[in-house]
């Protein structure tokens, strides 16, 4: 009887085929995936109004408190100026003070918004270390105490 190696390299070489193809397969089903993942993300795009939108609505249990809380407050004011209205040009006055430093910053932050949106944003903060900079920070020996 006689026995040949044939069968042994063909099985080899089906093993290979199906290798490659599985691994083209998943190779395909990668791609799918990351070119679903990107048309998410481009159709994700919204104007700056509606995801500041979609922000309050997600963070609604977090700010509910917060409107809560400038009611009390107004109400509270309220009262102090029915009480004492001499009191109500210097509250309404602050009031006022911090509203202009609230929109201020809104607008900043507004502005920076836009920016980042339209890609023309460039921040000056980043450095980059030099490549023979190790991770670890490295801190400056400290002098020891003295002795008495």
């Amino acid at each position: 009887m006689t026995t040949s190696a044939t069968p042994v390299k063909d099985f080899a070489l089906e093993e290979q085929h199906k290798q490659k193809f599985i691994l083209s397969q998943n190779l395909a089903a990668l791609i799918a995936a990351r070119n679903d993942t990107l048309e998410q993300y481009g159709q994700a795009a919204t104007s700056i109004p509606a995801a500041l939108v979609e922000l309050k609505w997600v963070n609604r249990r977090e700010i509910y408190p917060l409107l809560v809380k400038e009611e009390v407050y107004g109400a509270v004011l309220n009262e102090i100026m029915r009480r004492y209205p001499q009191l109500k040009a210097k509250i309404m006055a602050r009031i006022e003070a911090n509203f202009q430093v609230i929109k201020t910053q809104e607008m900043a932050t507004l502005t920076l918004l836009r920016q980042l949106a339209d890609g023309e944003f460039k921040t000056t903060t980043v450095v980059a270390l030099p490549s023979d900079a190790s991770p670890a920070v490295k801190t400056a020996p400290t002098a020891s105490p003295a002795k008495r």
